[in-house]
């Protein structure tokens, strides 16, 4: 009788609790001899009794095997039948990832077959000098626990922590993000920055409406590190918005009108703004928050309606000597999704903004002859890398309408 006399035995080792070697061992060794009392049972039918969800892409119950051949691998007489082993290329791997060993002469051998849709052959070397570590430093210290053993070699181990971590490097230190904005409008005034629909703004008209409400928002007595709450809808006034509170000092705190009237409230609140801008249609969305935050002496500004209250008001850039801002205070408070809880807010700095531009500058190589578009809510923080991405550089901002950005077409 001709057949295939192995029966695949799938053992769970127990790591818990931060074992010592020796500890590890013995539980392999019981969930072996467990495992070996139950062999008579085909595999097959231990899966098919389990019924483990399926799936073409890997093996059920498990995808790392270990074969320990037990049978030397040298010729085997037995009498008037002798048995020569035969070497049978494999073309496909049964499993993920299968270790075979065999004691030969006194020694251990073997190799690792594995998935190449998964691994590379780099990987897996590596891989196996782990393997081998492990076991070194497991007859090193029988005591030791199973997961402070050594993986990698000292030239790998300071590559990943002190090569890969060498991350130091010269960012401006001193500088807000509107500051960044206000040369760029110097240096080319008359270029697009801002495009909505059929509508556009220059960086010099963007930087003086902005200047007008800035000081307006001076006059209400904004001042760095309050909190300015922003809800409008996607439009150039949004963008001016962001951009004078900025100047004034504050910290825009973005509420997306689409938003629920809950989370805006609850926004609102948490965030104890100074003074709340709105407007593009956007009041509806806040018409109990923005009611209450009037009745407790928060000026409420429309955007739009309100306009010629700092119509008038200076068109130059506010200094920032008289507004007492440095790059350390608040730059925004963006609201995180609240999939774990509450929702948080998160507290950014102005030189925080300029490190991430600043870091990815030499990658992107930033330019004037950049478009971006503002395709994400401004309440979600994305919109940072959009947003000033396009204007620290003098680059067009093309804000994209609602129904645009929520369309698959």
């Amino acid at each position: 009788l001709i057949g295939f006399f192995v029966n695949t035995l799938a053992v769970r080792v127990d790591v818990s609790g931060s074992p010592s070697v020796s500890e590890l061992l013995a539980r392999v060794k019981a969930q072996t001899v467990a495992a070996q009392e139950q062999q008579d049972l085909p595999f097959e039918q231990v899966v098919e009794l389990l019924q483990p969800s399926r799936s073409l892409s890997y093996a059920p119950l498990f995808q790392a095997a270990l074969a320990w051949q037990t049978m030397s691998a040298e010729n085997l007489d037995l009498g008037e039948l002798r048995l020569a082993p035969v070497e049978v290329p494999r073309v496909s791997a049964q499993f993920d990832l299968t270790l075979s060993l065999a004691e030969t002469g006194g020694r251990i051998s073997g190799g690792l077959e594995y998935a190449t849709a998964l691994f590379d052959r780099e990987t897996i070397e590596r891989w196996a000098g782990y393997f081998v570590r492990l076991l070194e430093g497991m007859v090193a210290d029988e005591r030791a626990p199973v997961n402070r053993l050594p993986l990698q070699d000292d030239a790998e181990r300071h590559r990943v922590l002190v090569e890969w971590n060498a991350t130091a490097a010269n960012y401006p230190q001193d500088v807000c993000v509107h500051e960044l904005v206000e040369a760029q409008a110097e240096r080319t005034p008359a270029a697009v920055a801002v495009v909505h629909d059929d509508r556009e703004l220059s960086y010099a008209e963007l930087n003086t409406q902005a200047n007008r409400l800035a000081h307006h928002l001076r006059k209400l007595g904004v001042k760095p590190d309050d909190r300015v709450a922003i809800c409008i809808e996607r439009s150039p006034e949004m963008i001016v918005g962001l951009l004078a509170i900025l100047k004034a000092g504050g910290a825009y705190v973005p509420l997306d009108p689409a938003y629920p009237s809950e989370r805006l409230a609850f926004m609102l609140q948490d965030s104890a703004p100074v003074a709340l801008l709105a407007g593009g249609g956007a009041q509806a969305a806040l018409a109990v928050a923005g009611a209450a935050l009037a009745e407790n002496g928060v000026a409420v500004l429309d955007i739009g309606a309100d306009a010629a209250q700092w119509a008038e008001a200076p068109a130059r850039n506010p200094e920032r000597s008289e507004v007492g801002l440095a790059a350390s205070h608040l730059a925004y408070v963006i609201y995180t999704s609240g999939s774990t809880g509450q929702p948080k807010g998160v507290m950014v700095e102005h030189r925080n903004v300029a490190r991430l531009f600043h870091a990815t500058e030499h990658w992107y190589q930033f330019g004037p002859a950049d478009v971006w578009t503002l395709f994400h809510s401004y309440a979600f923080d994305f919109s940072v890398w959009e947003i000033w991405g396009a204007l620290l550089y003098g680059g067009r901002l093309v804000v994209v309408p609602q129904l645009t950005a929520r369309s698959p077409d």
